[in-house]
Formats: C-alpha cells, sequence, structure tokens
C-alpha cells in the first residue's frame, strides 16, 4: 500500500497491459478501490493465514476482457485469469516452511 501511488506513477508512463504483483501484504480490510488502477480489472488473493507479508495482485487491461480462472497449485498465494485463449496469473513462492508446511513441494533439500 506504501508504493501505491509509485505503481500509478509506473503504470501511466509504460501503460503496460498485465502487471503481476507479489508481496502484496493486503488483507480483507484492504477494499478493491483502494487497489484499483483506472481502465485495469483487479484480481487478487491475500494470503490466508497470521503471518505478515504475503499475497499476490494482478491487474489487467480492461480492454483485454479477462476472466478470473482457478488452478490447482502447491502454492497458496496465487491468482489466475484467462484471456481469450491465453491464462495467465501470478504466484508467490514462500521460503517459510510454517506457511507452506509439509505439502509445499518445494523445500529444497
Amino acid at each position: 500500500m506504501n508504493k501505491f501511488d509509485h505503481l500509478e506513477v509506473t503504470v501511466n508512463r509504460y501503460d503496460p497491459d498485465i502487471i503481476g504483483i507479489t508481496e502484496s501484504w493486503c488483507t480483507p480490510s484492504v477494499p478493491d478501490t483502494e487497489l484499483q488502477l483506472i481502465n485495469y480489472e483487479l484480481f487478487r488473493h491475500d494470503r490466508d493465514s497470521e503471518n505478515k507479508g504475503g499475497g499476490v495482485l494482478l491487474h489487467v487491461k480492461s480492454k483485454l476482457k479477462p476472466q478470473e480462472t482457478t488452478f490447482t497449485s502447491p502454492f497458496k498465494d496465487q491468482v489466475w485469469c484467462k484471456i481469450a485463449d491465453l491464462h495467465t496469473g501470478v504466484c508467490y513462492r514462500s521460503i517459510n516452511y510454517s506457511i507452506v508446511g509439509p505439502d509445499g513441494a518445494h523445500v529444497d533439500k
């Protein structure tokens, strides 16, 4: 949230079609209106645990008509959408074992 003004300036300068953000640190107490960018659809997944951090955001140009979709993945912080025949998303791979647990499937050996 503390960098949202910088994000808006960057978006206005480069005009990207898709923006993926990890470590949003958002909680359900943060309304979508606080995260919305003009002319973009917002997709979000807040971390569903007491641990700080995590969460992902996906902004896609409205003119691309994105539709939210889901995939099964070992990553808890993820959000996906479909744009025509293209699936795109954002995943955050936490290194915190207390978050990913024994089924994290990505613990380095």
